[in-house]
């Protein structure tokens, strides 16, 4: 039965695959939704290819009823051993899917619960922590990594580009060298990056830390990243679910209104000095300022600067202001979400999260 939450999701699906009865198949996304991830199919198929060579894996076809290439001695191998059971395999090596698709949560076997419960469960772990900027949230998914053997996913609309890694405070390489880092340094700043790419590469991310081990913490402050993830938005519809995911804790972090100006102000003039001026002149010479990058928050500020129409004074304050309007506006986005567990102090997170993991 596969019902141990504590399995990974390789180990979920080679337990299915075992039990596939002879003379019938299942295909790479039916075993996918049954494991809790239904657009994990090429995953199940990179399983299949190099798990655990000793299981039925000839049982196991594409949507179509369509064999796989990858398969030992290629889709006639994989013919041969499914005409060995007894089973039709046509002329352009296609099953007949409606005939030979096995079913377990119907016919029971494995898995004979409601398909509502088995996604559920089979959610990997999941911690998210969020807030405004400069609240502390990459010091805090850093140390929960370090304690929960985690690796972090960066919901950050600006942190995908390369290139851009002062002025969007990107983890240095020191962290990430200590600790794996995701979703950072994607595409080049003339490329659209929409929120829809973030959550399929980052529910990917998930089920790669999940099943190497570790624990997937997701951090960020783009409010429409994190959602997408935890509340399975499908972007592409005019309604957007609004259930939390399965088996997954939400931290928030948040400053009170002088502390936030304090270390925003702080943040910036770091910047200033790290080299931000330099960075932001490097970038649009390169990409131009109408570039999807460049309309950022300590970049856009710059073009008049270098413009001749501004002081560096004037740059630094119109970065601090924008910066402080903009930790507004993700404060009331996020208190929209009542599943966040508000923290008045960094270090009640790790008893939080003990606590989630056991229970």
């Amino acid at each position: 039965m596969v019902n141990n939450i504590n399995l990974s999701f390789k180990e979920r699906v080679q337990e299915i695959v075992r039990q596939i009865p002879k003379g019938r198949v299942m295909t790479y996304g039916q075993i996918a939704l049954l494991c809790g991830n239904p657009k994990a199919s090429r995953i199940v198929g990179g399983i299949a290819h190099f798990g655990n060579p000793d299981l039925p894996w000839h049982r196991v076809v594409n949507i179509r009823g369509g064999l796989a290439s990858g398969y030992p001695g290629g889709r006639h191998g994989h013919a041969k051993n499914l005409i060995s059971e007894g089973v039709m395999v046509n002329d352009v090596l296609e099953v007949n899917i409606s005939e030979l698709l096995w079913q377990p949560s119907i016919e029971g076997g494995i898995l004979n619960l409601e398909h509502r419960k088995v996604s559920s469960f089979s959610k990997p772990a999941l911690i998210v922590i969020v807030g405004e900027t400069t609240s502390g949230k990459s010091a805090l998914a850093i140390n929960l990594a370090q304690k929960f053997d985690g690796e972090i996913i960066c919901a950050d609309s600006r942190t995908v580009y390369k290139g851009m890694d002062i002025g969007t405070a990107k983890p240095s390489k020191k962290d990430q060298k200590n600790i794996k880092h995701y979703l950072l340094d994607v595409v080049n700043p003339d490329a659209n990056f929409t929120a829809a790419e973030f959550k399929k590469i980052a529910n990917i991310s998930i089920t790669e830390i999940s099943n190497r081990g570790k624990m997937p913490i997701m951090v960020g402050g783009t409010g429409l990243y994190v959602d997408g993830v935890i509340f399975d938005f499908e972007f592409d519809k005019s309604s957007d679910k609004k259930h939390l995911r399965p088996n997954t804790i939400i931290l928030g972090l948040s400053l009170d209104r002088d502390q936030l100006k304090q270390r925003i102000v702080i943040r910036t003039q770091t910047m200033i000095d790290n080299g931000l001026g330099v960075e932001a002149k490097k970038l649009s010479e390169k990409y131009g300022w109408q570039s999807p990058a460049m309309t950022a928050i300590g970049y856009r500020e710059f073009q008049p600067y270098f413009a001749g129409m501004q002081t560096l004074a004037e740059t630094i304050e119109r970065i601090n202001r924008n910066t402080f309007l903009y930790a507004k506006r993700q404060r009331t986005w996020f208190k929209r979400n009542k599943s966040i567990q508000w923290l008045d102090d960094p270090r009640q997170a790790v008893g939080l999260v003990t606590t989630f993991l056991n229970t």
